[in-house]
């Protein structure tokens, strides 16, 4: 699908490049005739839905997988990566989205995990850690390095992951979804690291679904669709809506337009909630058909405040009305006989049984209501399940297929559809798009708008900034466990948000709003 001159153009000074690869696993074609480059001291972005060979180009580079046809050159010779470990050889390590760290022990022993100095057969520890401490330093970054792994925040285990990547000397960094964990502050202190390798020549290949994020750290984008290159093109020479365009195959979606509409009735009323040492004196109210957003950075304590709501983390004090009569939960099967949804933003730990199929996982929450005389009634679990695929979207083999063979997307969608097929009064979400790509996203944010101009109220938790002030009609910003605004979506901005999400009161100059220092 290129012609000519335009391989000549990817061949140009390139640290690694593909040339008319493919890739098939059995009868399934991945990748047809796919050309890629990355060019030294450059972030090249690699977009597309799940599915269309984003992650399949990342093994290729890595030597998790060999090409069924098609050529990788490296440095300029065609090259047969075989292994990761000789891909590591060649000067290429990859960051996963899931981190291998391990959590107990030292950010050092991490760092150089089987290659640590020593002295006569003994680890040379103030060695070890004088190593760590010069790697971390030339990128700014001030860290004890004898810290163990599981005590730091997630942004510091990603830079983490990535001076282990940097130890093995590399000069080319594939990153899968760098930024899925991180709230916006601590995106920002990773950018200010990859521009720094950059500027050291080393050449990143960046997977995201996050259009922002690509158009303010790539210098160019990759399109792929159904296993083949759609386009590649300097980010100053396309857009978000034609990316998005291309990604999905049709018409950018734009945002989903929100009703500003608050004339419901009131569903949740929440007056001065404390639980010491989480949070404090939180009030707010959430009306019928009404999207409320909460926003705030890593350790604001949202997570901590819509748990104790679900009776998740009891002990609160304070007042809870639910449709005006005062609730107190003790379990989150309480909230949900009330009428309360929740879905918890891990979704492999907490919302999903990974073993069980589609069709187990989509009526986990309602099981009742497919029972007939105290035995579960196929006929009943079938078409729920068949309604659930088609109103999502979900892309399965079928009803019978183990939960943990679908996709991230997919499986965000089975655990939305799960509480849904409920039908709450309330939905509260945390993360609702966490790792998904751009077609299930406009997916999962339609369902939720048609939920709320059908009558239910609904919280989203997330970290997401214009997520929030797409979906939302107002946005609650939290900060250390307290409610530092409450503003109307048309009026927010990013910038707004950060400010209040790190602690100032909008309107009130700071220094500045980039606090990501706090967090390394």
């Amino acid at each position: 699908m290129t012609a000519a001159s335009d391989l000549d153009a990817l061949a140009v000074q390139s640290l690694i490049r593909l040339e008319g690869v493919c890739k098939s696993f059995g009868s399934n074609v991945v990748l047809d005739g796919v050309d890629f480059a990355l060019h030294p001291g450059e972030i090249h972005a690699l977009c597309g839905e799940n599915g269309a060979g984003k992650s399949t180009c990342l093994g290729l580079l890595y030597g998790l997988h060999q090409p069924s046809g098609g050529k990788i050159f490296c440095g300029g010779l065609e090259t047969r990566i075989d292994t990761p470990s000789h891909a590591q050889a060649l000067g290429i390590s990859c960051v996963f989205q899931e981190l291998s760290l391990a959590g107990a022990l030292s950010v050092a022993e991490n760092i150089y995990a089987g290659r640590a100095p020593s002295r006569f057969g003994v680890v040379d520890w103030a060695k070890l850690r004088r190593r760590a401490t010069a790697l971390l330093s030339e990128f700014g970054l001030d860290l004890d390095v004898s810290r163990p792994v599981d005590s730091l925040p997630i942004s510091s285990r990603q830079i983490v992951e990535i001076a282990k990547a940097l130890s093995l000397n590399s000069r080319i960094l594939l990153l899968d979804e760098p930024t899925s964990a991180l709230a916006p502050d601590e995106v920002e202190a990773l950018f200010e690291v990859l521009r720094k390798l950059t500027r050291k020549g080393i050449g990143i290949v960046y997977v995201s679904h996050h259009m922002d994020e690509i158009f303010r750290i790539a210098d160019r984008v990759t399109v792929l669709r159904d296993g083949y290159r759609i386009s590649t093109l300097p980010t100053s020479q396309t857009s978000q809506k034609r990316v998005v365009a291309e990604m999905i195959g049709g018409a950018h979606p734009g945002d989903v337009s929100r009703s500003g509409d608050t004339g419901g009735t009131e569903v949740l009323a929440v007056t001065a909630l404390t639980h010491p040492g989480q949070f404090e004196d939180v009030s707010f109210a959430i009306k019928a058909g009404e999207i409320v957003g909460m926003a705030g950075l890593m350790g604001a304590r949202r997570s901590e405040i819509v748990r104790s709501l679900v009776g998740l983390m009891p002990g609160a004090s304070g007042s809870v009305r639910l449709h005006s009569r005062p609730v107190q939960f003790h379990s989150l099967r309480e909230a949900m006989r009330a009428g309360i949804g929740f879905v918890p933003e891990e979704r492999k730990t907490e919302g999903l049984f990974l073993d069980q199929t589609l069709s187990d996982n989509l009526i986990a929450a309602s099981l009742p209501e497919h029972a007939r005389l105290g035995v579960m009634h196929a006929a009943s679990i079938r078409k729920a399940g068949r309604s659930a695929i088609s109103a999502f979207g979900i892309k399965t083999r079928g009803l019978g297929e183990r939960i943990g063979a679908l996709s991230g997307g997919n499986q965000q969608k089975v655990m939305l559809a799960k509480w849904l097929k409920r039908a709450p009064q309330l939905l509260i979400i945390e993360e609702p798009t966490k790792g998904v790509d751009v077609g299930a996203k406009f997916q999962i944010h339609t369902e939720l708008l048609r939920c709320a101009a059908e009558g239910m109220a609904i919280l989203i938790v997330s970290s997401d900034f214009p997520e929030l002030v797409s979906l939302a009609t107002r946005i609650l910003v939290v900060h250390e466990g307290r409610i530092m605004g409450d503003i109307a979506a048309n009026d927010a901005t990013e910038a707004a948000l950060l400010q209040m999400a790190a602690g100032h009161k909008l309107g009130v100059p700071t220094g500045s709003t980039h606090h990501a220092g706090a967090t390394l």
